[in-house]
């Protein structure tokens, strides 16, 4: 998965860093771009910028007829709805139907949502663009035994908690767990690797058995699942100064 940005990345960084601290005075707009590998398959992905009026699915992958047969697969806590890309204008006027060619509304990309992307097609790139969501982007997810698909809000790359900010403090997650994507040689997802918040561990974090693991790295606008079993909601809260 190959990144770039119009914005300097290490400025970008480091203002998270910086923001994450406690500030929450913004100000410009901060546009940019990051190129998101597409395999054929499925893929997780996460739209980590804002773009167009809603994020709908049509201004974020924009489709002239190059994802055509792709999907979007959400998931809704139970099931996936699914949503197929095409842009004949006999079938549909939004740019998607189900899988039984009936149009339906383009799915919502919007801020920390993962998503499944199907491509039926070759291996290609998605080229996300649009503005980095300055300011406090905070999501929350309640206390029950419930799987949420999620991504970064902020177009940010490393770990979940020492970079991304998704931070367990004095335990207050212990019990939830980050479910990543294991791919294929040719990026395909396969399975998934679960990464427990335990904060008994030097690293943070255990597999299911107790046993240590690293922490979790998530790639800019990758997608993951997580199992929210702590026993006090999960708050993710990034902060991004923009002077």
């Amino acid at each position: 998965m190959r990144t770039k940005a119009l914005l300097c990345a290490a400025a970008l960084v480091a203002s998270a860093a910086i923001s994450m601290a406690q500030s929450n005075v913004y100000s410009l707009n901060i546009v940019g771009y990051a190129n998101v590998a597409a395999p054929v398959g499925f893929s997780f992905q996460s739209n980590p910028l804002d773009a167009g009026v809603t994020n709908g699915a049509n201004e974020v992958i924009p489709n002239t007829g190059q994802w055509d047969g792709c999907e979007i697969h959400e998931w809704t806590g139970t099931s996936y709805k699914v949503s197929v890309f095409d842009s004949v204008t006999s079938d549909t006027t939004t740019g998607f139907t189900d899988r039984n060619f009936a149009p339906i509304q383009p799915p919502l990309l919007t801020s920390g949502k993962g998503y499944l992307f199907n491509n039926q097609l070759a291996a290609a790139t998605i080229t996300y663009v649009g503005n980095v969501r300055v300011g406090t982007n905070t999501l929350t997810f309640p206390v029950s035994s419930h799987v949420y698909a999620v991504g970064s809000p902020l177009p940010l790359a490393g770990g979940i908690s020492s970079t991304l900010g998704l931070i367990n403090t004095a335990g207050a997650i212990d019990g939830a767990e980050v479910q990543t994507a294991v791919l294929n040689a040719a990026g395909q997802v396969t399975g998934f690797r679960v990464s427990v918040f335990d904060s008994t561990q030097t690293s943070g974090f255990s597999d299911r058995n107790f046993n240590q693991v690293t922490e979790p790295q998530i790639a800019i606008g990758q997608g993951f699942f997580l199992n929210s079993q702590a026993a006090s909601a999960v708050t993710w809260k990034q902060v991004l100064l923009n002077q």
